[in-house]
């Protein structure tokens, strides 16, 4: 199908190398712009709460709950992205902290070069401050395994620590829970050394081994919307709008920008070889399909621009 195109372009020898950038703009709104203009937006579902309130447990088999079970307090992507067995999980708050995407993810959602945001918790005021999110109940048997794990997710600087759970939307007992923490004095930990506007356009081109940064950002906004309808956290609520308003107004230009010197470039290497033309642009294509491509070439266009 491209060697067809690639056909019907007239390109060769006596093509004036001052129209590629034409013929790159014509073959980009004909076989990129679609891949382009596509976006990751999860919107706020009744089905997460629906399946949340009737799949407590993510076992196969009943396991009966211990008093030496634990439980794991989950505030980022544990929220909805709980990769471990667990038999009930309830929603809920702990006192006393503020979420805030302070800390770096150079292993998850950004690499060492290309650093993400995630989020850690900040001490605040016990009689105002709370953070949302879900607690896991822990088999007895599986706890030296899933805390295992957890320990190795969560290397990049998070370090454990306990507190008490109170459940939403009704209050009962406290219960005590395990979290994790990336306190300020670990390698990773960002800060508020660029605020709001600033964190946001790093997450706009940042992703990593576990997919874009925005995914991560977005999941977190739309779960909490759905299991908390009635609590805001206005920092998250900001950084979302922030990198929506990235992602409206100045994504469609860069990318366009990025694909059409990309294809310029391709244009000029091969403008006497159709089928290489062709099995290049083909190789542009697929890498416009691998995660985090978009990313990658946000932060190289706004790299030519600094």
């Amino acid at each position: 199908m491209m060697f067809r195109f690639v056909q019907g372009l007239s390109v060769g020898l006596s093509m004036d190398t001052n129209k590629l950038p034409a013929v790159a703009a014509h073959i980009y709104r004909q076989h990129f712009a679609e891949l382009a203009t596509s976006r990751y937006e999860p919107e706020p579902n009744s089905l997460f709460l629906e399946s949340f309130d009737q799949q407590r447990s993510n076992q196969q088999q009943n396991i009966a709950s211990t008093l030496q079970d634990v439980w794991i307090f989950g505030y980022g992507s544990l929220v909805w992205k709980a990769d471990f067995p667990y038999i009930d999980r309830r929603r809920g708050y702990v006192c006393g902290y503020r979420r805030r995407f302070y800390q770096h993810s150079i292993d998850h959602r950004g690499v060492p070069e290309k650093p993400g945001r995630v989020v850690t918790l900040l001490p605040g005021d016990a009689t105002v401050d709370r953070v949302y999110g879900v607690a896991y109940r822990i088999a007895a048997s599986q706890k030296a395994n899933v805390l295992d794990h957890l320990d190795y997710r969560e290397k990049n600087g998070y370090e454990r620590c306990k507190l008490e759970f109170h459940e939403y939307p009704t209050t009962t007992m406290p219960i005590e829970v395990i979290m994790y923490v990336a306190t300020q004095g670990n390698d990773s930990y960002a800060g508020a050394v660029w605020q709001v506007p600033r964190i946001a356009k790093q997450i706009f081109t940042a992703a990593g081994p576990s997919g874009p940064n925005r995914e991560y950002l977005f999941n977190l906004y739309m779960a909490m919307s759905v299991l908390f309808p009635d609590a805001v956290d206005e920092h998250l609520t900001e950084l979302m709008h922030c990198v929506k308003r990235c992602i409206e107004l100045e994504e469609p230009l860069l990318l366009e920008r990025a694909l059409c010197r990309r294809i310029t470039v391709i244009l000029n290497e091969c403008l006497t070889e159709e089928q290489t033309l062709a099995q290049r642009l083909e190789g542009l294509q697929e890498e416009c399909l691998q995660p985090g491509w978009r990313e990658r070439l946000l932060s190289q266009e706004l790299e030519l621009d600094s």
